[in-house]
Parts: structure tokens; sequence; C-alpha cells
């Protein structure tokens, strides 16, 4: 029988359905949802296509490059390893960037009454670039924002552990890596799309033509002062701008070359134990085939085209030297290259696997077309037995190795040798900080500095036992492995968080306003890398509490066409924006819909990905709202949100019925 939006039968008894009926009419549905939402979140963070359709305007020269590039200026520290190959600024020099050049400056440069930094202020405000007549920021899907800032940075895009927790290493859910890939071409492809390479290119050499009139004055000031060594800050900035990208690119692909690898193997040892296991039974073989050849084929399809398309042309920058690599090119010559050189191979079993599949096609061509209770028949598409062509074990065996070994040469050919990732910059810049901060500090400030969040205990009932418990969970889960992550083990053991129990200084149970104030007035430094994070903060609540105090709930593989969803049920903390109230409300509607200032975030992530993200300037809890870290199960929450909608149009046909009989 039906079931009704209430959750009971259609055919439940006339008194029990009164019964239904009066409780319905009585209830304060608002109040429920609202509810609902304080402890899952808005529906509007998790609706698919509204999220498909967001958008932010990227900035194609990011601002944090301007700070990061005084890390590379002065220190000479490369974003990917090594040290700059130009003469430096000075520590005397750098400020001098935001000085007006009558200040300092030798003549007849010394009648200029401006800064080079004023002349970049377009970069900050977003106007049009005078000489270019447009501003150098572009619509982009605000979705990707997350991973974008992640891959900018050098990071791996999921970590070990998180993609163990979802499972991305099972051949069964070889779609979840498919669409990821899927996305990060799509990232790459915007790079090198004609315009956007152009804007690019065209807004990094007016900035760097600012720079270079800066450098003409330092020069001189040098020569004043008898120093010989001379600025070179256009090639400075190709250097710096090239190591970037070169660092974006190589971890990138590397990352997927070698997460493609480790899923088509596992793929390729379970069909040779399917195969051992069915014996002659030939529908068993063909299943087996069928999800042996989808999985490392898709895969594999994606990653040919990730090998010519990830990595991004600089030819045509100012003071950028081309290298001759392939990435210098544009994507269909280098799709040009690959297609001759693959070409050149024999790929026999790929060849009789497509032939077969030809055939295949051509023969159903010839059938009459399905019905529509067939088309209808979703359960029995998916359960059909595969076609007898996926049985054929020899060439699929062969397929492996042979799809393998070519792919592999025509990489390494065209390439190179992959490099082995160096530490991530965020983490040697944090690591000198601290090092930094550790020297000057003394007594016990040098014994509990650390780097991190302010962390606001606002849940107030749970005993000593009870809460010593939840913290020895929560910190497990901050201070995980951190494989994949370049350097961690060289930081990791100064992480931490600096926990205030709301009581002590008169907050509230659940009162995150009051705990907002605490925080501003409390912890006043400027937020940077490498110390507490002093811009925004975390709170355990009875939500986050709650997340720890039970087992976490096995995860089961969701319907279709929802496809497979796993890791989001591990425990969590709430991430406050203590900015929120700063933000333009054009801005949130426009980019961020239902966000109000605070949002659930995974406790594995706080370290991992949330604390980079934010100390680096990358992103803003606005901008990754949406997408990304904080994951949960949007199914649930949309089923649930359909539920209160169904209760809605029940009690108005209800109060409609009373009104009618009155």
């Amino acid at each position: 029988m039906s079931q009704s939006p209430f959750g009971t039968s259609s055919g439940a008894s006339p008194a029990r359905k009164q019964e239904l009926d009066d409780q319905l009419l009585k209830m304060d549905i608002d109040a429920a949802e609202k509810h609902m939402k304080d402890w899952f979140g808005d529906h509007a963070s998790w609706d698919h296509e509204k999220l498909l359709s967001l958008t932010y305007l990227e900035e194609l020269l990011p601002l944090r490059h301007m700070n990061n590039f005084g890390d590379y200026a002065i220190r000479g520290r490369r974003p990917g390893g090594g040290t700059a190959s130009f003469p430096l600024l000075s520590e005397e020099e750098w400020p001098l960037l935001n000085t007006p050049y009558r200040n300092w400056a030798p003549a007849p440069y010394n009648l200029m009454d401006y800064s080079c930094y004023d002349r970049l202020m377009p970069l900050t405000t977003g106007e049009n670039l005078p000489g270019l007549g447009y501003t150098p920021r572009v619509p982009m899907p605000a979705r990707l924002r997350p991973l974008k800032a992640k891959l900018q940075l050098g990071m791996a895009p999921i970590s070990h552990d998180r993609w163990l927790e979802r499972k991305m290493d099972d051949p069964a859910n070889y779609r979840n890596l498919f669409e990821l890939m899927k996305d990060v071409l799509g990232l790459f492809r915007w790079y090198n799309g004609d315009e956007i390479l152009k804007a690019t290119r065209d807004s990094f050499n007016w900035m760097v033509d600012i720079y270079v009139e800066f450098e003409h004055v330092a020069n001189a000031r040098r020569e004043q002062l008898g120093i010989t060594e001379k600025l070179d800050l256009a090639g400075m900035w190709a250097e710096y701008w090239s190591d970037a990208w070169t660092n974006m690119t190589n971890r990138t692909h590397q990352w997927f070359v070698d997460r493609v690898d480790e899923v088509s193997s596992r793929a390729f040892a379970e069909y040779k134990a399917a195969l051992s296991a069915a014996g002659d039974d030939k529908v068993a073989i063909g299943e087996a085939g069928k999800r042996y050849y989808e999985c490392v084929q898709d895969l594999r399809a994606l990653l040919t085209g990730m090998d010519y398309t990830i990595g991004i042309p600089m030819t045509g920058f100012k003071g950028y030297n081309d290298t001759g690599a392939i990435t210098d090119l544009p994507i269909p010559e280098r799709h040009a290259m690959y297609s001759e050189v693959m070409g050149s191979m024999s790929f026999e079993h790929q060849k009789a696997i497509l032939d077969a599949q030809d055939k295949a096609e051509a023969e159903d061509a010839k059938k009459p077309a399905p019905s529509f209770a067939e088309q209808m028949d979703i359960m029995g598409q998916l359960t059909k037995p595969a076609h007898p062509r996926f049985r054929d074990s020899e060439n699929f065996l062969g397929h492996y190795e042979e799809g393998k070994r070519n792919r592999d040469e025509t990489r390494l050919a065209l390439r190179g040798e992959p490099e082995l990732p160096t530490q991530e910059q965020w983490i040697t810049i944090l690591r000198e900080r601290m090092d930094f901060y550790l020297k000057n500090k003394r007594g016990e400030d040098q014994k509990s500095h650390k780097w991190g969040f302010v962390l606001y205990r606002l849940t107030y009932e749970q005993s000593d036992e009870e809460w010593a418990t939840f913290m020895e969970k929560l910190q497990e889960d901050l201070k995980r492995s951190g494989k994949w992550i370049a350097g961690i083990d060289n930081i990791i053991d100064r992480a931490g968080v600096d926990l205030i129990d709301g009581r002590t200084v008169g907050i509230p149970e659940g009162d995150i306003e009051a705990a907002k104030k605490h925080f501003k007035a409390t912890y006043t430094l400027l937020p940077t890398l490498g110390r507490m994070w002093t811009m925004d903060f975390l709170v355990v609540d009875k939500q986050s509490f709650a997340s720890y105090k039970e087992p976490p709930q096995e995860e089961t593989r969701p319907p279709p066409p929802y496809g497979p969803g796993f890791g989001c049920n591990g425990g969590h903390v709430r991430l406050v924006d203590s900015t929120f109230s700063q933000l333009p409300k054009q801005l949130l509607e426009a980019e961020s819909p239902g966000y109000r200032g605070q949002m659930k975030v995974l406790s594995t992530l706080v370290f991992e990905e949330l604390y980079p993200l934010l100390a680096t300037l990358s992103v803003r809890p606005y901008d990754a709202s949406q997408e990304g870290w904080w994951e949960f199960n949007r199914i649930d929450r949309a089923l649930a949100q359909r539920f209160f909608d169904d209760m809605r149009q029940k009690k108005a046909a209800l109060l409609a019925k009373q009104s009618s009989r009155a």
C-alpha cells in the first residue's frame, strides 16, 4: 500500500487517521523544519541544481600571490622547491613597494607621487585595468572553487585517509574518481581557453610593467648606495608564476596517474579472481569482464586526456623564456603529438575489443526499438546480463598490460620522468614562521605555541568523563596520518586547538554570537600562517558532540541515479565566520545562498584542508559553503525537505476542509 506523507499507510483505520490528522493540525511545521535545518543545515546548501548553476568571480591574478611573492622575492623560496635564480629584494626594499616614490627614490623618480602598490590597486578593487579596459576577474562554477584552490596550492585533490573514507580505491566506485577527473580536466581546459589565457597573460604583463618601473627606481637607488647587484623583477615574477603553475600541473597530473593505476590494478586483480571463481559459467565471466573493462577503460581514456591537457602555456608572459616543454604548446598540438606517438604502438587487444563492440552495436541497431515499458524498467536494465562480447577473457587479460605499457611509454616520451613532490609551499612557509615564533618566545609561551584554531565548548550538559572521551576522539581525528600531504610530518606536532570552555568566560550554552564577541575581543592578532587562525573559529555544540557519541553508521550505496557516496557520516565541529556581518548580502545571495556565517566541518579535514585553504587566503568559508570538505548526505536531507513540503500541503487541505464545514 502507498505511504502518506505523514508516515502511515493509506489503509489506516478511520480512528487512527483522525488522530494523525489532529496531530498534524496542531503541529508547528515551521518550527520542526527549523529544528531540522539547525541540526542538518539549510537545504539551499545542498540543492544540486542550484549548486551547478552558481558562479563566482575568479581572480586571474589572485591577490594571495602578492604576499607569496614576498616569500620568494625576499627569501628566494620557490613554490616548487629550490631557490630563486635572480638577485633578491632586501628586507629594507620590500616595504618600499607600498611607499610613494617621492619618499625614497633618487632623482628624477622622486617627483612621482605614488607607490608601486598604488598603481596595482585595480587588482584589489576589481576595476578595469588601465590600458586594457577590462578586469582580470571572470565567472567560474562555484562548486569548483575549493578544488581549484587546493590545486593552486599544490595540494592533493584528496588526502589518503579521505580517499579511503570515500571508498574511492574500490573499482565498484570508480565513477567518483571519474567525475573528479572530469572536473579537473574542465579546470585545465578553462585555463587553456583562448580568452582566459589571453586575459591572464595581458593582466600579468600589465602587472609586471608596474613592477619593472619599481625595478628601475630600486636599481637606481642601489647604484647610489654602491650596490652592484641589479634586480630583474620581470624575470622574478615569470619564475615565480611558472613555478606556481608547474607545481600545480605536475602534482595534479601525477596524483591522477597514481590513482588510476591504483584502481585499475585492483580492478584487474578482481577480474582475474572472478575468472578463477567463475569456472565455465559464461554469464559470470561476462559480468566480470564488463565490470573490469568499464572501470579501466573509462579511467584510462580520461587519463590520456589529462596527459595532454594538464599544463598551461606561458609563451608571451613577460620575463619568461620558452623551455620547449610540451605544456608550452596549445592543447590541439599536444593532442596531435600524443595521437601520433600512440598511433605508432600496437593495440592488438584493444582493437579486438572495439571490433566486437562495433559488431554488437550494429546487431542492436537492426533489432526493433524497445517498448516504452522496457525503457522505463530501470531495474531490468541494471540486472540484464552482460553482452556475450564481455566473455572474451583472452583479450581482456591482454588489454590491461597492453594499455598500461603503451600509455606509460607515451607519457614518458612526451612529459618526461615525473618529479617527486617537494614539501608543499604553505608547509614550508608555516614551518619557517613557527621556527621564528619559537625562537623569539620565552618560557611557557614557547612551549604552548601552536598553529590551528580556537575551539569554543558551547555544550555544557556532559560529565567530565564524557567530555574527556569526546576530546580524545576529536584529537585523534584532527591529527590523523596526513599521507599524500608532502611535509606534514614537519609541522603536525605543533598543530592544535586553543580550547575555551564557554562557562569560564560567561558564554551561555549554544550562544554563538556571544562566542563571536569574545573571540574578536581576545584574538586580535592579524590572521596569518603559523599560529592560531584569528578570522574564524570552531565550536563544539550539541550537534557536534552528538556526532561523536554514537559509532558512525554504516553507509550504504545510494540507489540509482545518485551513485555511490561514502565518507560523510564522521564526527564534525562547527566553523564560525567572524566576518559574516561584513559580507555584502548581494554577494551571498549570488554565490552562497543559504550560507548563514557558519557550517559543519568534518573534523578530519580541519588541519588537512580547512586550515591551509583559509590561512593562505585561498578561500573564505562562504566561498566553499556549497561543496567540498564539509560533506553530508544530501539525499537524506532532500527527502526530509520534501517530507515537510508534503506535510504543509496536507495541513492546508485539512484546514480548507474544516473551513468549508464551518
